[in-house]
């Protein structure tokens, strides 16, 4: 990561650290280069291609999804450029090599390009706008928001084995409450009313519920909770640190969600979604959540438990608390099938093999909120 004067995390790097980091990503370049060059030799022969060119100007945060939802069927071509570099490092090496083609051998075939936030777009090109928060084409067709990007490139299929386990947490939450990092959100809804950040919503849960919260501060610690005496389980970490260097694996972090019949989802650093409301609903754990109604496709209301402010969250706890388990069964059936028919990628496939217009409406985070200063 380079010293970003914008991102605690990097920011307070020293000119060493930073000088050492710019070498790093060289390095990792360079060695990603050496495939890209591979796969001029060896690459897929698919009939149906996706062109995202140089993809320079192209780089986004909902191309993981994107990728793994189409890759079975589409091949993506590129242009030999420095900047695909980005797209090769954003899906993994595998997945490049295995569903990739370089555009210098596919002159002759139809390809559909993958464009962002054209004003007129032609017949053969894909456009994404990532206006997601603003009026849309009533054509158009909606990318889902997506679990953490990454997850797509190795471990989406294997998360599956979580699915069956029986749900012993009543309430869970995992994630950082940075006050720098998540301490600065700030959103207003349609109404004037101001969104809870991260750190307010912690703060008010563990003030108010402080005796039925077990802190997790490893894995191993799920062996000492009394499920009884404190039905809320909070996994948090307060300090600036890598995803690699949290208090859970991505495996043990699905895995205690998967076991949880609701999960707390509180929003972002910079805008209200966060991946942890689609993790909950794949998992089948019921989000209380203050942005969910945000997210398009539209969630329906019966699937989520909503708050607006401090007595309101406090209600949706103690509701959520206090629920029978044949509610909460009927809302976990309903949390499935919305899942499988509405926000998996293979119902993303069959929405973009059905479609009647190539716009398609993505959250690109930071990029969508800045449509809305426009």
């Amino acid at each position: 990561m380079a010293h970003d004067l914008e991102n605690p995390r990097t920011r307070k790097y020293s000119k060493l650290k930073s000088f050492i980091r710019y070498i790093e990503e060289i390095v990792k370049k360079s060695f990603l280069f050496i495939f890209v060059l591979v796969n001029f030799i060896f690459h897929s022969k698919k009939k149906k291609i996706i062109d995202i060119g140089s993809y320079k100007d192209k780089d986004n945060r909902f191309i993981n999804y994107f990728f793994f939802s189409l890759k079975n069927e589409f091949n993506f071509s590129y242009d030999l450029s420095f900047s695909v570099l980005n797209f090769v490092k954003k899906i993994g090496i595998k997945n490049f090599m295995l569903h990739s083609a370089p555009n210098i051998f596919l002159k002759d075939k139809n390809k559909i390009k993958f464009s962002l936030n054209l004003k007129n777009s032609k017949q053969n090109e894909l456009n994404f706008n990532t206006n997601y928060f603003g009026k849309n084409n009533p054509d158009c067709i909606f990318l889902p928001y997506y679990i953490y990007p990454r997850l797509y490139n190795n471990d989406y299929t294997s998360l599956k084995v979580f699915e069956k386990n029986e749900k012993h947490i009543k309430i869970f939450f995992s994630g950082s409450t940075n006050k720098e990092v998540y301490g600065k959100f700030k959103w207003v809804d349609e109404n004037g009313d101001r969104l809870l950040n991260r750190v307010e919503i912690i703060d008010f849960i563990i003030k108010n519920f402080k005796n039925k919260i077990f802190f997790l501060k490893s894995y191993e610690d799920l062996k000492r909770i009394d499920f009884l005496k404190t039905p809320i389980v909070l996994s948090i970490n307060d300090k600036l640190v890598k995803k690699t260097k949290t208090n859970l694996t991505n495996d043990q972090h699905f895995e205690i969600i998967s076991k949880s019949q609701f999960l707390l989802t509180a929003p972002g650093a910079d805008m209200p979604l966060c991946h942890h409301l689609i993790e909950g609903i794949k998992m089948r754990s019921i989000p209380i959540s203050n942005y969910a109604n945000l997210h398009q496709p539209i969630i329906p209301n019966e699937n989520y438990l909503y708050f607006t402010n401090y007595e309101s969250l406090k209600n949706s706890i103690d509701e959520a608390l206090n629920m029978s388990d044949e509610e909460i069964n009927l809302k976990q059936k309903k949390l499935d099938e919305f899942y499988s028919k509405i926000l998996s990628p293979s119902s993303f496939l069959e929405s973009f093999n059905k479609r009647t217009s190539n716009d398609i409406v993505a959250c690109n985070d930071i990029e969508s909120l800045q449509w809305l200063k426009r």
